[in-house]
């Protein structure tokens, strides 16, 4: 069922075969295997992948055993399934048979790795076997015999939890067909293809198609309502896996491959979660080709409604034929099409007429040859080029050439055609008049941006704005790039061209001159003069957004939130007045877009903290998270302008765990300048805590707080940091460790719920508490794990060199 690297090929669907579960890497198939009376892959038999047995592998009664004394019901085929698993077993020994594995038992223990027990005793908890890909296939197929789905879960886990995690980067295709494997488990268990992206992203794996694989997974399985939110995790600002058409139509692929009602309509909910991205060429196409005319007419819907329209009047050819065979009018399927901008109605009727014709007779068209425009000559469609040739011929005049053309069968013109038929119009009235004509003539424009672009300004009376749009060696493909658009726009406001600046808000706007399109080139304008820095402009397009009564949209305050996150550009950044900095300025911003009517989630505030907790201005952070709890708290300032419902437990999330945990490493960290930070100054964070527990019931989790505390002090005071590399803080540090134990004690007033796992705080500072249980120390033998009493040390006479090549005179002395 995967993805291939194609953009539309795919692996055959197999979640729910036991024989792709079963397969070995090609190399390993034994001649047992081969002689075996299995079939093709389509002939063997499905197993059920929610196994009611427990996780672990070792033998045991099975839970869908019949009770003693039950009657069993005969099965025609239960000897020959017997005989099948026996077999299998078989071969799944043979390939075992190289790691030492000779018996079921020994299998059964070895695949037993669902937990973190023992570890140790298993082969790929070794070092030497940890990567070999092959012996994770033999685990993986013997768990799957076992466990169905569940297994396969086991195994991801085993290979992430048991040690150092294994890899499945798209490097080799053994790791490309364990991967495929795991997938097919998480296309019928949602939550386990939630944690297969989490922590595909979190190791950030070698796998281009990773949004196609995870994303077409869901679409494929038997919950395709989890695909939009999966696909927003690889999109920006939270990644950067999503690489455009590709992506989109390998989950496209897999939603027409799902045998899941609705699949499509949530790959059309995935639509809209990715970036602005062309496909309707490819999906109209592949639905037609299926014969799937119901989904067809559905996507062709959401994307005409999204902007995304038919470059050519032959992709909606089977839409009119159709339509025509089921004697269906036209207007509700052309009014879609007209009021997003394309024009294809005079081709549309005409091959509606002729498609009727079929069962009426003659076309309409061919009735009356002396009334027809082009005097019974089939009507085809003439090459870009060759029409604007026509129309920019000075010989001789705009009526004549498009007369003359129209005889000879034209009914559409394409951009080429519309910039020379507006270079050559002398004013606003007459390329109006133009237009009326081509209309009058039965000659469509189609739908390229550029066309809908020159024809909306002409409608909106703005000759200036044409003549600009026309005279310019921008070619007419670029206007249906928005992304290039949009880094146009940021260019040109670095450069200060104002001229090209409102060109290409037009163009980004599609000509529209209202005062939603004119906010629309507010917020654009905004945002380009906040990645230029020019923050005056920026100042100067809010204040447009507000006299014309809009408010922000969530883009930019996320794009702020953005800016601040950086760390390049956290640092203090003088604008063009010296009394200013970027991140004050973009902070302020923020709180003037909440105070005049702009609503945005309480997420977009965690840049402005980090910010300012880089920088070190806690003064600066302090008031902000009081600010911040003050308009977000229940019944608080948020709730009262926006008349909505801020709830206690976002507010507590956002002041979880993390941000406790960086208030204290905020308050600990040298600024520049200072080779130390006072006690008092460091102990800023229990006034802040004390605050959001005590006013906004925010729970405090004390013993996070308490050893973060703890290791804090451990790179002032502890001894094992004389021998690193931030030894120099122990050098410039005059405070003993009692007075902060002392100052913890009088500014920290919570007490710890639980027991402390330490005696002496002094201590646990100094020289630091227990090894964790299963790590390895240096210079003791490693311990299996049903091994009693301590380690034994190694003896006197075995010479320890601390450097092999450097011995010292301690390791000479005792030869």
């Amino acid at each position: 069922m995967r993805l291939a690297c194609g953009s539309l090929v795919r692996w055959p669907r197999t979640s729910c075969r036991r024989a792709f579960l079963l397969e070995a890497p090609c190399h390993q198939y034994s001649s047992r295997y081969r002689q075996a009376n299995c079939g093709s892959i389509d002939d063997r038999q499905t197993w059920v992948f929610a196994s009611r047995r427990g996780i672990s592998t070792l033998p045991g009664p099975s839970a869908d055993r019949p009770s003693r004394g039950s009657v069993v019901p005969s099965q025609p085929h239960a000897n020959l399934d017997h005989e099948f698993n026996r077999a299998e077993w078989e071969i799944l020994l043979d390939d075992a048979f190289p790691f030492g594995i000779r018996t079921k038992e020994q299998l059964c223990f070895e695949a037993d790795v669902g937990h973190q027990a023992d570890i140790g005793s298993r082969l790929v908890d070794k070092l030497a076997w940890r990567q070999n890909i092959e012996l994770w296939h033999v685990l993986l197929r013997a768990q799957a015999l076992m466990n169905g789905h569940e297994g396969i879960k086991v195994i991801w886990k085993a290979a992430h939890h048991r040690g150092k995690a294994v890899r499945f980067d798209n490097k080799d295709p053994r790791v490309n067909a364990l991967w495929s494997t795991f997938l097919s488990a998480g296309s019928v268990d949602a939550h386990f293809l939630s944690t297969l992206g989490k922590m595909s992203l979190r190791s950030n794996l070698d796998r281009p198609a990773l949004f196609a694989e995870i994303v077409g997974a869901a679409l494929e399985g038997n919950h395709p309502e989890r695909a939009s939110k999966l696909a927003s995790w690889f999109v920006p600002p939270q990644s950067t896996r999503y690489r455009g058409r590709e992506d989109l139509l390998g989950a496209f692929s897999a939603a027409c491959q799902s045998e899941t009602p609705g699949a499509l309509k949530e790959f059309c909910k995935v639509y809209d979660v990715v970036p602005t991205t062309h496909i309707y060429t490819e999906v109209t196409s592949a639905l037609w080709e299926q014969e799937r005319p119901s989904d067809a007419f559905e996507v062709h819907s959401h994307l005409v409604s999204r902007g995304d329209l038919p470059p050519q009047f032959e992709l909606l050819m089977p839409f009119v034929s159709h339509l025509a065979a089921h004697n269906k009018p036209l207007s509700s399927f052309l009014g879609p099409l007209n009021a997003a901008g394309a024009s294809f109605d005079a081709q549309a009727h005409r091959l509606w007429d002729r498609e009727r014709s079929r069962f009426t007779g003659l076309p309409t068209e061919s009735l009356n040859i002396v009334a027809s425009n082009t005097l019974g000559v089939k009507p085809k469609k003439l090459s870009d080029e060759f029409v604007a040739r026509g129309f920019a011929t000075r010989a001789f005049s705009f009526d004549f050439a498009v007369n003359s053309l129209r005889l000879i069968g034209l009914i559409e013109v394409g951009p080429l055609a519309v910039r020379q038929l507006a270079l050559t119009a002398p004013d606003l009235p007459t390329l109006r008049s133009r237009f009326e004509r081509l209309a009058e003539l039965e000659i469509d424009t189609g739908s390229s941006a550029f066309v809908q672009t020159v024809k909306t300004v002409c409608n909106a009376g703005r000759w200036d704005m044409v003549q600009a749009l026309v005279d310019n060696d921008l070619h007419h493909e670029v206007f249906e790039d928005q992304a290039l658009l949009q880094r146009l726009l940021t260019e040109h406001c670095r450069t200060r061209d104002w001229p090209q600046i409102n060109r290409t808000l037009t163009i980004l706007c599609r000509g529209e001159m209202h005062d939603k399109a004119r906010a629309r080139s507010a917020a654009l304008l905004f945002k380009s003069m906040l990645q230029t820095r020019d923050l005056n402009g920026a100042l100067k397009a809010m204040e447009t957004l507000r006299a014309l009564g809009q408010g922000v949209s969530v883009n930019l305050p996320r794009l702020t939130g953005m800016i601040l996150q950086r760390i390049g550009l956290i640092r203090l950044h003088r604008a063009h007045t010296q009394d200013s900095d970027l991140t004050a300025f973009l902070t302020g911003m923020l709180q003037d877009m909440i105070s005049t009517g702009s609503s945005f989630p309480l997420k977009f505030w965690r840049g402005p903290l980090r910010a300012l907790g880089q920088l070190g201005r806690m003064h600066e952070l302090e008031c902000l998270i009081y600010w911040i709890a003050e308009w977000y708290h229940p019944k608080g300032m948020y709730e009262r302008a926006y008349n909505g419902i801020s709830s206690q437990k976002s507010l507590n999330e956002f002041f979880g765990k993390t941000f406790q945990i960086f208030i204290i490493l905020w308050c600990f960290r040298p600024r520049k300048g200072t080779r130390m930070v006072h006690p008092e100054q460091s102990m800023r964070w229990t006034r802040i805590l004390k605050k959001l527990r005590d006013d906004y019931n925010v729970p405090v989790r004390e013993r996070t707080v308490r050893w973060i505390f703890i290791r804090r002090l451990r790179l002032i005071f502890g001894t094992e940091m004389r021998l690193k590399h931030r030894s120099w803080i122990q050098r410039y540090n005059t405070v003993t460790l009692d007075r902060y134990w002392k100052m913890y004690d009088k500014m920290w007033d919570a007490i710890p719920k639980d027991k402390v796992k330490y005696s002496d705080r002094m201590e646990i500072v100094l020289h630091g508490g227990t090894r964790r249980i299963g790590r390895r120390r240096r210079g003791i033998t490693f311990r299996s794990p049903g091994q009693e009493g301590a380690p034994q040390r190694l003896s006197n006479d075995i010479v320890m060199y601390r450097d092999i090549f450097n011995a010292s005179w301690e390791d000479y002395q005792k030869q």
